[in-house]
C-alpha cells in the first residue's frame, strides 16, 4: 500500500511534542479511502495536513501537492477570468458593431416585409374596391329595374282595376240580363202552359150525401173502390192531372193503356178498333203525347239539352206494345227529372214516375228559368 507522509518544511522540523498531544486534531488511523489512491488500508498520516492539502503521492508519481495544484488551479481561474473580461472589453465595440448590424438587417427585413404586407393590403384594397364599383354598378340596375318593376306593377295594378271594375260592370249587366232572361223565360212558360198546354190537378169532390154520412163502412168502400190492382200490387187511382183536356193518373201507373193492349191482343184486334177515342187507354196516350210535347217546348224556352231524344208523334201510335209503352214512358219521365234537376229543383219535392206531379212542381218552382 502507498503511504501518506506530510511534508514539512524547514521551518515545521522542529515540533514541540506537547504541541502535538496538546493538538485537538491529533493522529488518527485511516478508515476511509484514500484521497489519492483511493484504497482503504488502515496507513497513518496527519488530519490537519490533508485538510490543508500539504500532501503528495507516495511514490512522486504526481510531484505536486494537492494545495500546490489548488493554487495553480486558482491562479489559472483568475488568469482566464482576466483574459476574459479583457477579451469583453476590447470585443465591446465589435459587439456593439454586430449587435446594430443585427438590429440594422432585423430593421431591414421587418421593413421588407411590412413593404409585402402593404403591396398586399394595396391588392386587396384594389380588388375590393373592384367588387364594390360591380356591386355598385349592379345595385344600379338592379335599382333601375326596381323602378322599372314598380312602374310596371303599378301599371298592372291600375289594369287589374280597370278590369275588375270592368267584370263587375259586366257581372251586374249579366245578372241584370239573367233576371230579363229569367222574367222572360217565365212568361213564356207562363203563356205555354195557359193558353197551349195548361197542367192543372183534378181533386175529387164529394157529393153532399157523402159528406153527411159519416159511416166508416162507407168510407172503407170509397177508398176501395178508388184502389185497383195492377200487377200483383194495389194503387190508389183517386188522383189525376189534366193536362189541355185528357187526363192522367197521379200515380204514373198507366195500367188502362196495357189493359186496352192486352184485350185487343186477346180478341186479334188493334187496339184502335176495339176502343173509342173517349177510352181510358186513349186518353192516356193523348195526355202523354200533350206532355211530351210541352216537356220539348220548356227545354227549349229554358235551353236546356235533354238527355233523351224523343218524338213528339211517338205517343201518336195506338199499336205500341206495352214494352214500348213502357220503354217511351220511361224516357219522358227521365227527360222531365233532368229538366227539374237542371233548375236546381229539391229532389225531395220530386217523384220518379209522377209525370205532371214534377211538370207541375217545376212550373212553380221561384228560380224557373
Amino acid at each position: 500500500m502507498e503511504e501518506i507522509s506530510c511534508l514539512v518544511s524547514e521551518n515545521q522540523l522542529e515540533i514541540d511534542l506537547n504541541e502535538l498531544i496538546e493538538s485537538s486534531v491529533g493522529l488518527s488511523v485511516a478508515v476511509e479511502r484514500c484521497p489519492l489512491c483511493s484504497e482503504a488500508k488502515r496507513p497513518f498520516y496527519c488530519q490537519r495536513c490533508v485538510n490543508e492539502g500539504q500532501f503528495i503521492h507516495s511514490y512522486a508519481t504526481y510531484p505536486d501537492s494537492y494545495s500546490a495544484k489548488h493554487n495553480k488551479w486558482d491562479q489559472s481561474k483568475t488568469t482566464r477570468d482576466h483574459f476574459l473580461e479583457r477579451f469583453k472589453s476590447e470585443t465591446a465595440s465589435l459587439q456593439r458593431r454586430i449587435d446594430k448590424r443585427n438590429a440594422i438587417d432585423e430593421c431591414r427585413r421587418n421593413i421588407e416585409l411590412l413593404k409585402q404586407s402593404i403591396e398586399a393590403s394595396r391588392k386587396l384594397t384594389l380588388q375590393n374596391k373592384a367588387s364594390h364599383d360591380n356591386i355598385r354598378r349592379e345595385n344600379l340596375v338592379h335599382y333601375s329595374k326596381g323602378k322599372k318593376h314598380q312602374e310596371k306593377k303599378k301599371r298592372i295594378k291600375e289594369y287589374i282595376e280597370r278590369v275588375s271594375e270592368t267584370i263587375h260592370r259586366k257581372k251586374e249587366k249579366l245578372a241584370q240580363k239573367c233576371n230579363e232572361l229569367m222574367a222572360l223565360r217565365k212568361s213564356h212558360i207562363a203563356d205555354l202552359t195557359t193558353f197551349i198546354f195548361p197542367v192543372i190537378e183534378v181533386k175529387s169532390e164529394r157529393t153532399s150525401q157523402e159528406m153527411a154520412t159519416s159511416d166508416d163502412v162507407l168510407q172503407e168502400l170509397q177508398d176501395a173502390s178508388q184502389t185497383a190492382y195492377v200487377h200483383g200490387r194495389w194503387i190508389n187511382a183517386s188522383g189525376q192531372y189534366r193536362i189541355v183536356a185528357p187526363t192522367l193518373p197521379a200515380h204514373g201507373e198507366y195500367s188502362q193503356y196495357k189493359i186496352m193492349v192486352a184485350r185487343a191482343a186477346e180478341d186479334g184486334a188493334t187496339a184502335a178498333g176495339l176502343s173509342s177515342p173517349q177510352s181510358a187507354g186513349n186518353t192516356i196516350i193523348a195526355g202523354l203525347c200533350y206532355t211530351s210535347q210541352s216537356v220539348a217546348v220548356i227545354a227549349h224556352i229554358l235551353n236546356v239539352c235533354l238527355p233523351k231524344k224523343q218524338c213528339y208523334s211517338e205517343f201518336c201510335y195506338c199499336n205500341l206494345s206495352e214494352k214500348q209503352f213502357n220503354k217511351a214512358v220511361a224516357r219522358l219521365n227521365q227527360n222531365i227529372l233532368y229538366l227539374c234537376f237542371s233548375q236546381g229543383l229539391d229532389p225531395e219535392r220530386i217523384e220518379p214516375k209522377h209525370t205532371l206531379h214534377n211538370i207541375l212542381e217545376l212550373l212553380t218552382h221561384t228560380q224557373l228559368g
